[in-house]
Formats: C-alpha cells, structure tokens, sequence
C-alpha cells in the first residue's frame, strides 16, 4: 500500500494532498479577480472590452501552479494562452486588460495569493478613479 502512495505522491511532482484545498483557493481566487476586472471595465467603458477573463485567468493559474519551479515553463504557459486569446485584431486597452488578467492569474498560480489581492485592489481603485478612454 505504501509503494501505491509513493507512485501517486511521485506523480503529483511532491505536491501533497493535504494542500488541495489551498490550491483550490488560490484558483478561485484568480477566477474570481480576473471575472471582477472584467466587470468594472466593461462598466466603466460601457462596453464588451474583456471576456473570458475568469477563463483565461483559472487556466494561467492551472500552468502556473503546475510549473511553479519553473519561471520560463510558467512564462512560455502565459504567453501560449494570451497568444490562442488574441484571434481578432484588438486595441490597446483590450491588449493591457489581458495581460493584466494573466499577471492575476500567475501571482494566485504561485502561491501568492495575498500580494495578488493587494495588487488587484489597487489597480481596481485605479480603475475605478480614472477616466478610461479608448
């Protein structure tokens, strides 16, 4: 029994099972800054500006978290999902939202969930406190 454990604590590259639930919350807390990100945007700018940002931000946290010994997987990850993201031509506040979302992504993908909620709560007061024009 304990030469099947071993393979599955092998399979998983170290990550112990008592820390799902952390893991868990930290992609739910990327989902959920990047989903409010989108929705003070396209308030402010009374437009569809971003989408799927909960999306991209959950799937940047995935790779993150997965390769988080990793810097350059974990950069290659990010720019793989902004790269299949940017299909149609975009402007610059589109293009500066979505780097935004994946930054969120990657500070909760590794582990740095506080900073990240920091971070998120001074860019939505930027946000919120400054004309936004495209």
């Amino acid at each position: 029994m304990k030469m099947i454990e071993n393979i599955f604590v092998d399979s998983l590259n170290g990550f112990p099972l008592s820390q799902i639930p952390l893991f868990i919350f930290q992609l739910l807390c990327a989902a959920i800054g990047a989903h409010i990100l989108q929705i003070i945007l396209n308030k402010k700018l009374k437009e569809s500006v971003l989408s799927h940002s909960a999306l991209i931000a959950l799937s940047v946290a995935l790779i993150s978290s997965i390769v988080k010994y990793s810097l350059p997987f974990s950069v290659l990850g990010a720019a793989v999902i902004l790269l299949l993201f940017q299909r149609k031509e975009k402007s610059k506040l589109e293009t500066i939202a979505n780097v935004f979302v994946v930054l969120i992504g990657v500070g909760c993908g590794v582990g740095s969930v506080i900073q990240t909620i920091i971070g998120c709560i001074l860019l939505f007061a930027i946000l919120l406190f400054t004309p936004l024009k495209k």
